[in-house]
């Protein structure tokens, strides 16, 4: 059967279980929390909800789709009937919509391998996020993955608008801006930039206007000024582990000085390296694009205080396409992390305050997940769990500077070719598209050898 073929099987057969899994479970406390948001929004408006609202950190677009969820679902918060599976309806297309890109660069490129996007589309990681949790965060994916595609087909504009449309679901792809950006103006078309920042930059402002407006102080301290929640990931955990009184509270408000100042070297940090990256590797190929990418999302999660389960997807279709194999790595790593996250969370019992009943051992086989509710005594039960992920993440990290340090970037805006077939009919390792030195150096070797 040929590869694509088994490809479309497996995201098929995917998407079918996460339809089902949307139609039958509530999902986790995110969904409920949507069902809120839209409630306010419907009584008291959008401006109304940011100044009144704390959490509530999410953009206008994402907002007007809470609200209209809210506005039809016919049962009461608790026991709703429809909200649920249309929260989470986008997100299980776009993991769909996703895999027929990896396709189409496949085709075009030679990368990545099959074997690659037939794991992206039957992965864990993407089954627990889009088909349970009920968030928006595979739509982000999708758009990011879609905005780096039209880099390659070199659409500065559809480029442009691919991201204005991810930094309305969510505020993150900001931090990938420089990256788009820098790598435009590094083109031989020394106006491809204009389209993409004109673009990009009129979508998203449109897409903020209503909070920009409405309650412009709010917006940008719920959604930009957001940091992260402190004691669940990587550094925030381990520095809670020491028991320092400092860094012992857990949660998004009323932080500590230490905390806070933690988290803000953290933010500066991840924002540094991005622009300095974005600005070294400015003129590598359409491919060294993805790298880039990557790079700064590895490093975002490696070096972030706090970093949300559902996260995992954001940075899932870029490791693929950079490092297949490393990609496959932290898959694995983080499906160990999720499964444990949401089996604790759906079937262990707490006040508040501490844990009252339960087991984090029942699987789900014999104890279907339906509701996973997250407190913070959970943390204790499968907070070990998230170093899998954040250890071999770090790993991927210094494997990734290490190749991408080796890189002699090609002339500006040219896009060499990533594969050369072997007499046996084998393509070269897709991570020749890290070094095209190596690239030409190995063309020459078996042209030779030829």
């Amino acid at each position: 059967m040929r590869p694509n073929r088994i490809v479309l099987i497996a995201a098929l057969v995917a998407l079918v279980a996460k339809l089902f899994c949307a139609a039958t479970t509530v999902g986790t406390n995110d969904t409920i929390f949507f069902y809120g948001f839209g409630k306010m929004i419907n009584q008291h408006g959008l401006a109304w909800t940011y100044e009144h609202v704390s959490i509530f950190n999410h953009t206008p677009l994402v907002g007007a789709y809470s609200a209209l969820l809210q506005r039809i679902e016919p049962g009461p918060q608790m026991r709703m009937e429809l909200l649920p599976f249309f929260l989470r309806l986008p997100g299980i297309l776009a993991d769909l919509l996703s895999v027929f890109v990896l396709m189409r660069l496949r085709t075009k490129s030679g990368v990545p391998p099959w074997w690659a996007i037939t794991l992206f589309a039957l992965s864990p990681v993407a089954f627990m996020v889009s088909g349970f949790h009920g968030n928006v965060d595979s739509v982000l994916a999708f758009l990011l993955l879609t905005a780096a595609w039209m880099a390659v087909e070199k659409r500065p504009a559809l480029c442009g608008l691919a991201l204005g449309l991810a930094c309305n679901v969510k505020v993150a792809p900001l931090l990938l801006c420089p990256v788009f950006f820098l790598w435009w103006i590094g083109r031989e078309d020394r106006r491809a930039w204009r389209p993409f920042l004109l673009v990009s930059s009129l979508v998203m402002l449109a897409g903020w206007l209503p909070a920009l407006v409405g309650a412009p102080r709010a917006f940008l301290g719920n959604v930009l000024g957001y940091q992260g929640y402190w004691g669940i990931w990587g550094l925030s955990w381990c520095l809670k582990q020491t028991g320092a009184d400092m860094f012992q509270k857990v949660g998004f408000e009323q932080l500590t000085a230490a905390q806070l100042a933690v988290m803000g070297v953290c933010k500066w940090l991840i924002i540094g390296a991005t622009c300095a990256l974005a600005w070294l590797r400015r003129k590598a190929d359409a491919r060294g694009l993805f790298v880039s990418l990557a790079l700064v999302w590895v490093l975002f999660f490696v070096c972030a205080a706090g970093i949300a389960p559902q996260y995992f997807v954001w940075l899932a279709p870029f490791l693929l396409v950079a490092a297949p194999r490393w990609a496959a790595g932290v898959t694995a790593a983080a499906s160990v992390f999720l499964f444990a996250f949401y089996n604790v969370t759906a079937n262990v019992i707490t006040d508040g305050t501490r844990i009252i009943g339960g087991s984090p051992w029942t699987p789900p086989w014999t104890k279907a997940w339906n509701l996973a509710v997250s407190q913070n005594p959970h943390i204790a039960l499968w907070g070990p769990w998230q170093l899998l992920p954040w250890l071999a993440l770090i790993a991927c990290l210094v494997w990734l500077a290490r190749e991408a340090w080796k890189v002699r970037a090609p002339a500006a805006g040219a896009v060499p070719a990533l594969t050369h077939a072997t007499k046996s009919g084998t393509a070269l390792s897709h991570h020749l598209i890290l070094d095209p030195t190596l690239h030409r150096r190995t063309t020459a070797s078996l042209a030779e050898s030829d």
